[in-house]
Formats: structure tokens, sequence, C-alpha cells
């Protein structure tokens, strides 16, 4: 959880605003490893594109963009707090309504280790451009790092009283994102298909990649995604993936249990005064899948496999 209180801001006159969403705007990076497992990193564009992928409805999506972070664009909107709460699923899917599986922590000989790192205001404060802004406060009011706990009745609950720990091993799947990748599309991808190469890739088994689109000219927007128009995946000369005219937006529907959108407020700076407007957008990325295509809702509950990788294998994607 990130956010200012009212007493902070309020003299905030409209000059600067913050999008919907800004609580993932303001993390840098998030770090976890898990009683000494490799490290996995998610920035704070990709933890937002994680958790509208994951939750299983269109009302849910919505619902986590808005929480991680109200818009604020006119001086009434700063006169109360504003706060972002920020979800970062590592073992739980968000997508699981029931009981989660727990990390049974009372087995791990290290500690879990979570990190976030946050973006200077500046970065993620917007300014109109127009009229001399305040200056954004230096520093949240609050900032706070939450766990849910699921508690023992007693000792006798604990996997050691009922395993040998010292013979057995347990095994717990830990499903992950890869490392965001930014890919500058060359220009005139408009009429001539861009072919990009996805890199950087970890060994292991990979289910999908999970593609959104930025416009430099979306300057005041860092959060408004688009879907591309056509998208191929190969990968040692096989198709895995094709969507064409759009299409990718019904297919990964069919292939799960909500459209991959959401509505986003799209802000703008009026040329003369520099008032902030803003108006609905729709907001789209696409999911691009290695194995058999299956629905976070399902993740959530079953074990899934994916395309095998090793380590520097790229996968080519063709885009418009």
């Amino acid at each position: 959880m990130l956010g200012y209180n009212a007493a902070t801001i309020n003299g905030q006159n409209g000059t600067l605003a913050l999008e919907q969403g800004w609580g993932y705007s303001a993390i840098d990076q998030v770090s976890f490893r898990i009683g000494g497992s490799s490290q996995y990193f998610l920035t704070g564009q990709q933890l937002l594109a994680m958790n509208l992928r994951k939750v299983r409805t269109q009302s849910q999506a919505q619902a986590l963009l808005q929480l991680g972070g109200s818009e604020a664009k006119v001086a009434t909107d700063f006169d109360v707090n504003q706060y972002a709460y920020i979800p970062v699923p590592i073992w739980c899917n968000p997508a699981n309504d029931g009981l989660n599986v727990p990390l049974a922590a009372d087995t791990l000989a290290q500690q879990v280790q979570i990190t976030c790192s946050l973006k200077a205001p500046s970065a993620f404060w917007i300014s109109n451009g127009v009229v001399a802004a305040n200056a954004p406060p230096v520093a949240f009011d609050v900032a706070q790092f939450q766990v849910e706990q699921l508690c023992m009745v007693d000792r006798g609950m604990a996997i050691s009283n009922h395993v040998d720990l010292n013979t057995h091993e347990l095994l717990m799947p830990v499903s992950f994102d890869q490392q965001e990748l930014q890919i500058a599309v060359p220009a005139g991808s408009l009429t001539t298909p861009a072919q990009l190469t996805a890199t950087g890739f970890r060994a292991g088994q990979v289910k999908s990649i999970q593609m959104w689109l930025t416009k430099n000219s979306d300057g005041l927007n860092p959060l408004l995604y688009y879907a591309p128009a056509a998208v191929t995946v190969l990968y040692s000369g096989t198709i895995y993936a094709q969507y064409n005219n759009g299409s990718s937006v019904i297919w990964n529907l069919l292939d799960g249990t909500k459209p991959p959108a959401v509505t986003q407020s799209k802000l703008a700076a009026t040329a003369i005064t520099g008032v902030f407007t803003s108006s609905p957008v729709t907001s789209q990325y696409c999911i691009l899948p290695f194995g058999n295509p299956s629905g976070d809702d399902y993740q959530s509950e079953v074990l899934t496999h994916g395309k095998s990788f090793n380590h520097f294998e790229s996968p080519a994607v063709v885009c418009y």
C-alpha cells in the first residue's frame, strides 16, 4: 500500500495529476526469493499487467486498476487521501476464489525475501506542461507491506511432525513472470510488419507471452495499453500463436474467463490553460500461448505446463 494524506497534497491546484493506477507507476521494481531460490523481478508495469491477466472476471480486473490509485486531476481531488493498493502475487494466484494453498514456511531452511524499490515522484506525477506546477510531495505519507497468513492451531499441524524432512523433500512449484522486456517498434510498422526477437528467457517451461504496446505520444498516460492489430509468435520455425485483424481479443476471451481489456481514464491537458481533462478509453493487452491454452482461473488450481526453453533461446514475434 502506498499513499498520501490529504494534509500533504491539498496544496495541489490541478497543475499536476495522478493517472488511474498510479501506484503501479510509482513502483520501479519488486523482487522476491523463496528459501534460497533464484531471485525474480517484476516492474510496476509488469505487475499491473500480470494482475489484470490473472484475475477471473472483468469487474475484478477493473477494480484492481482503480484500487491501484484513483485518478486525481483537479484541486478538489487532492482534498482527500489518495491511497494505492497493490497486490503482489507470488505463491498464491489472485484468480483463486477459494482457499489458496499456503507457502509451508515452517519447512524453509532460509527466509523469504521480498524487496520493493520506488521511483522518484517526478516519474509518476504528471505535469500539464503549460502552467508552472507545484512541486509534488517528496515522499509517501503511508507505505506498508502486508501478508495474509494462515496460522496453525498447534505445532501438531507442522509438516515436519508427519514427514521426516531429513529423508524427504517437499516440492512446491512457483510460477513466475519473466523479467519485462521492452522493445522499440520501428517506425512504419503500421504498414510493414516488424519482427522482434524476445531474449533472456530462463531455462524452464514458458506458458505464454503477455504483450502490450504503448505510444510515445501518450506521455500523460503511461498505463494506457494497446493490443497489436496482428501478431505471430514463431519458435524454431513453428508458429505457436497467430492473431490477425485484432482477433487476439476473442481468442483470449474464449481461452479464459474475461476479455483482455479494462477501461482506463485518458488524461489530456488543454493547450491554453493547462487544465486536465479525462475520457474513458479501452486499454488492451494480448496473451500469446506456447502450451495448450488455459485460463488463469484453471491455472490457479491446477499445475499446467508450457513450452520447454533452454537458456538464451529466443522466439520471434512479428506484429503490426
